[in-house]
Formats: C-alpha cells, structure tokens, sequence
C-alpha cells in the first residue's frame, strides 16, 4: 500500500524542476505541501495531514542531498558572442517560400558581420538577420501572411560542443538564469550545437553578463 512519503518522492521525482528549485531553497516547503496534496491524497485514498506532505518533502530533499540534480560542468573556454541590432520575423510556413529566401540571401549585403537565418518549423518559418535588412525582407515577404515581428533585439549565442546534446539540462540552467534576472527571451533556438537567445537590445549587456557568469561559475 502506498504512503504519503512514497508518492510525495514520486511526484517530486516526476518534476525535477520542482525538486531543483526545492534543493535550492527557492520554494517554500509548506506552500508545495498545500499545492501537492490534494494529489497525494487521490492516490492515497483518503485524507492526508499536511505536516506529513511536509515532512515527507524535507526527507526526499534530504536524501536527495546536497548535490545538484544537474551535476554536470560546461565545458571550459567556451565562446559567448553577442550581437545587436538583431530583426527577426516569421510567416506563415508553405512549400513555395524556398525561391523567395534564394532572393533575400542574394540581396543582402555580404559586408563584415551582414548575416541571415532561415528556420522552418511545421506551422511557421522565421527569418533573422541585420536589422537594416528589415524593409528588404519585408519587401520580398510582400506576399506572404506574416505572422510576427520583433526589431532591435540582440543575441547572445554560444558555441557549445556535440557532447552538450546528450546532457540533460544544459539549456534549462541558461534560461533559468535568465528568469531570476527578469530577463525575457524572445526568441530562443539552437543550430546544431550552437545555441542562440534572442533578447530586448536593452537586456543584451545584462543577459551576455548573466550567462558568460553562468558558464564561468559553472566549468
């Protein structure tokens, strides 16, 4: 028969995220208890006291210990590049738009730091390059139904290694500590093992500064 203890360490087992923020005393125990028991007591079958929720969440913490659940390091001397004056853009995705991005990638200027990314998903296709490019792009789109458009932001990438694809996690401690700095992402995508975020300009100082710490802290 299962015990409260039990499906507290299965349900903090199925959401790492939950039990990292835990382990880093971010969370208030007894508000998770509140949250988590009405679940607990579903697959209990009947009531369960909060204070025991509470314990059993202290006894997984403890015997998860002090270790991180992402115990990896980054990679040492990794290149963290930024980039400003950024213009993104994404239409509607249709099996007819290859001849227009040939046209835009033929246009544009090939001058020192000029740069364009095509990448197509199943619903939509985004285009980022310089932000002076801008009404170029939106020239060649003319036709198409575009679906959003962000000017001015900037891009801190990084250029990881093969290996960082196996490893569980690695974006997740970026992102998160972009969130605790309040910073929003625009747009966030990897290319192969690099891995670029898309930013406001006004953040581009403060998020290169947030994962270039990261990183160092970190390897």
């Amino acid at each position: 028969m299962p015990t409260v203890q039990h499906l507290v360490k299965k349900e903090l087992e199925s959401n790492p995220l939950l039990l990292d923020i835990l382990l880093q005393e971010i969370a208030n125990i007894n508000s998770v208890a509140v949250k988590m028991r009405p679940a607990i007591e579903k697959e209990l079958g009947k009531k369960a006291k909060l204070s025991a929720v509470s314990m059993a969440i202290r006894r997984t913490i403890a015997q998860t210990g002090s270790a991180r659940m992402f115990s990896w390091k980054f990679p040492k001397n990794l290149e963290v590049a930024t980039k400003s004056n950024v213009y993104e853009i994404a239409i509607e995705h249709d099996f007819e738009q290859g001849g227009i991005f040939n046209s835009i990638r033929r246009k544009i200027k090939k001058d020192s730091g000029s740069f364009v990314s095509f990448m197509e998903g199943t619903y939509e296709t985004v285009i980022i390059t310089n932000q002076r490019n801008k009404w170029l792009v939106k020239k060649e789109l003319a036709k198409k139904s575009i679906t959003s458009e962000e000017g001015n932001l900037g891009c801190v990438s990084v250029g990881f290694d093969k290996s960082t694809k196996n490893i569980p996690g690695i974006y997740y401690q970026i992102t998160r500590a972009l969130a605790y700095k309040n910073i929003p992402i625009n747009s966030f995508f990897t290319i192969g093992s690099e891995m670029a975020v898309l930013v406001k300009e006004q953040d581009l100082l403060e998020a290169h500064k947030c994962i270039s710490s990261l990183i160092k802290k970190n390897s």
